[in-house]
């Protein structure tokens, strides 16, 4: 009961902040633009390129990709960074809760909040400006929506790793940036992953960072086949019991860290 106050009040403080909405929502519409207008100069109306992906594939997965992206966990280490660097973590240790449970409390506040006020107008406006295409298969729907869940416990647990870094050296800029490159490249936010080739595909499909874009992104547009998807979804699983148990293991060690400095 504890946990769900702290997402109602994460989703009604964000209410404060009505005007930024819009900007996000706006924000949101340029980067699609953007996306969708590079991808009509690379492939006409009617063409296919040798992917097999056609505009309207494009037109999709860049609106898919873009919004994915807006209601990640993306605030999590800069959270637990502040909170060590104002020695407000001692007192949240304090308090009779499960502070990895608090803060993803708090963050799934905000993904509700920027699903309901950012998102869905976003999907509307783009639906009415851009020709996006439905999944017409059931199936797809609900690996989308798993795939979600997936996305939004793999960005949790990243942004959480990134976090615990500041118990050690208390600043997470080094490590901050180095994974958000590793994000921006392999995650297939902008470009699909079926246009890499080589190692760098196979890098790629092997690592948690697709589930932050690609996979979402490739299953609405219906570009996997069922048992790839599948086996996508199978795989982003075992990334995040696999992540789940890294931090437990460096949460309890990052405690113990604590207590001594503190000691």
């Amino acid at each position: 009961m504890v946990y769900l106050s702290v997402a109602l009040k994460s989703f009604s403080r964000n209410l404060a902040y009505r005007s930024e909405v819009w900007l996000r929502v706006v924000g949101n519409l340029v980067t699609i633009f953007i996306q969708i207008s590079i991808w009509k100069a690379l492939l006409s109306s009617s063409a296919v390129d040798g992917t097999g992906t056609s505009l309207q594939d494009m037109v999709t997965y860049s609106i898919v990709s873009t919004l994915v992206v807006s209601v990640l966990m993306t605030q999590v280490f800069r959270e637990v960074d502040n909170k060590i660097n104002d020695g407000n973590i001692a007192v949240d240790l304090l308090k009779p809760i499960y502070f990895p449970l608090i803060l993803f409390s708090q963050q799934l506040g905000n993904v509700l909040f920027n699903l309901i006020f950012t998102v869905m107008p976003s999907l509307i406006i783009a639906w009415m400006l851009f020709d996006i295409r439905f999944p017409d298969d059931p199936k797809y729907w609900l690996m989308f929506a798993f795939s979600i869940l997936l996305a939004l416990g793999i960005s949790f647990l990243l942004g959480y790793l990134i976090g615990l870094v500041a118990f050690w050296f208390l600043t997470t800029f080094a490590v901050e940036w180095t994974v958000m490159a590793l994000v921006l490249v392999f995650s297939g936010s902008f470009l699909p992953l079926w246009f890499f080739s080589g190692v760098w595909r196979t890098m790629a499909e092997n690592l948690p960072f697709q589930y932050l874009g690609y996979v979402p992104s490739a299953i609405f547009a219906e570009k996997l086949e069922l048992e790839k998807a599948l086996y996508c979804l199978g795989l982003g699983s075992l990334w995040t019991i696999g992540l789940l148990f890294l931090v437990w293991v460096l949460w309890t060690k990052a405690i113990k860290n604590l207590t001594v400095q503190g000691g």
